[in-house]
């Protein structure tokens, strides 16, 4: 639904946020920065790029470039008419903008989430190509303090935060977000005064979805949970470094495969080891989340459990030796993959896969009947014989040469949150892959 100035009564005297946030960014970028804004055509993205325009010129910033994308899900039928607006408006303002379709069919269940991985990877992929430093994307202080709201509600235990100022996608472009101290209503007043319209997706109303629901129980509260929101990413970021730092100090990694964790230090800071556990069995169960507060208190019991104690969370056994928890992959749950010719997959949430023959192979796991590998060798016998066994293979051998494989941190193997940088890359070391890349966007 398209929404013209002329429908809105409000008063345009808070717009002067919208722009000071715009400014700040702007100033803040190194020379020659390319950002790439996401534009839906919605009042939040219009005004994020119509203000970070404006700012640019009132800046001198001319050494940076601003471009636009609209990612078209398809979903609704004036999807398309939407992105060929925004289109018009970035050429009437001279600048470049491209329309990116979500193909192929889409999922009966999970739409969202599915909808919301298929525009980060479509956004990632067209930055790579036109070379952008930056996607800016227009999540609002109402955005934030609904996120808040929603995360506190399924877990109202720290560490609680709201969405990052910065976040990985995809492991390769950074996602900023200038406007997380904004108001919804600023930026619409920002749009008014300029004499922009702008389309309101009627999902934004639809109380079918949990963070409409959320937005209308809110009322007056936006602020006070953006300030908490602000706080709570502190918090988290001072848990993240703590949690790296008994990685560095504590902890053995075995085959890409196997944690092994001094449980001594465990006990001297449990708010970082809960942290740090509950991303570690994420990885080594090769899911996107760790097991849960309830399993993470049970997991720190075994520190004070006898010697052999064990339990299973997450994908993962969890066992006490002597003064040291072994963490590893459990053997349950293990399925087969097929990776057609010459293309890549991930197996298990835990390795990257690559085909490089011209036949299709059949990943599955190692099995009981797999052979000694020196890897493991520094745990007992029968936790050796359990890492080998969940390790991938092809029909019961070891793979290939045409085959390459590489270790993947499933839970920032889509997004990593900056709060999680030095984590996030302490466990890359930690595992043998690549370092993330850091922000490289602003100067200094």
């Amino acid at each position: 639904m398209l929404t013209p100035p002329s429908a809105r009564t409000q008063t345009i005297s808070g717009y002067e946020t919208v722009l000071d946030a715009a400014s700040a960014f702007v100033k803040r970028l190194k020379a020659g920065c390319h950002v790439m804004a996401a534009v839906s055509g919605g009042s939040d993205s219009l005004g994020l790029l119509a203000a970070l325009a404006e700012a640019a010129e009132q800046c001198a910033r001319r050494d940076i470039m601003i471009s636009a994308a609209t990612v078209d899900h398809g979903l609704r039928v004036e999807s398309a008419d939407e992105a060929a607006t925004v289109a018009r408006f970035c050429v009437d303002r001279g600048i470049a903008h491209q329309t990116l379709a979500w193909r192929g069919e889409k999922p009966a269940t999970g739409l969202m989430a599915a909808a919301r991985d298929a525009r980060y990877r479509l956004l990632a992929d067209h930055a790579a190509r036109i070379g952008a430093d930056v996607i800016a994307v227009a999540h609002t202080l109402d955005d934030q303090a609904e996120t808040l709201e929603m995360r506190k509600a399924r877990n109202p235990d720290p560490p609680v935060s709201g969405m990052a100022a910065e976040t990985l996608v995809m492991g390769r472009v950074w996602v900023a977000r200038p406007f997380l101290s904004v108001s919804r209503q600023s930026i619409r007043d920002l749009l008014v005064a300029r004499g922009i319209v702008w389309f309101d997706d009627p999902s934004n109303a639809n109380p079918r979805y949990e963070r409409v629901r959320v937005r209308r129980s809110l009322g007056g509260a936006v602020s006070a949970l953006g300030a908490e929101a602000v706080m709570a990413g502190h918090m988290r970021a001072r848990l993240s470094e703590a949690a790296a730092a008994i990685l560095a100090s504590s902890v053995r990694i075995h085959g890409a495969a196997v944690a092994e964790i001094d449980l001594e230090p465990l006990a001297r800071n449990p708010d970082a080891a809960r942290y740090l556990l509950n991303v570690l069995a994420a990885v080594i169960g090769g899911e996107t989340h760790g097991p849960g507060k309830a399993a993470l208190a049970d997991i720190l019991n075994l520190a004070e459990a006898r010697h052999g104690a064990r339990m299973t969370a997450g994908r993962c056994l969890f066992e006490r030796q002597r003064e040291r928890l072994l963490i590893l992959r459990e053997q349950r749950g293990l399925r087969h993959l097929e990776i057609s010719a010459q293309t890549a997959a991930v197996w298990d949430g835990r390795w990257r896969i690559e085909n490089r023959s011209d036949a299709m192979l059949v990943i599955g796991p190692a099995g009981t009947d797999a052979g000694p590998v020196q890897t493991f060798a520094a745990l007992p016998p029968r936790l050796s014989k359990l890492a080998r066994a969940t390790a991938p293979c092809v029909r019961q051998g070891a793979l290939p040469e045409s085959v390459g494989i590489s270790r993947i941190l499933s839970p920032y193997q889509r997004y990593l949150p900056g709060f999680d940088l030095a984590l996030a890359n302490r466990l890359a070391a930690a595992f043998g892959i690549s370092p993330f890349p850091a922000p490289a966007y602003f100067s200094g």
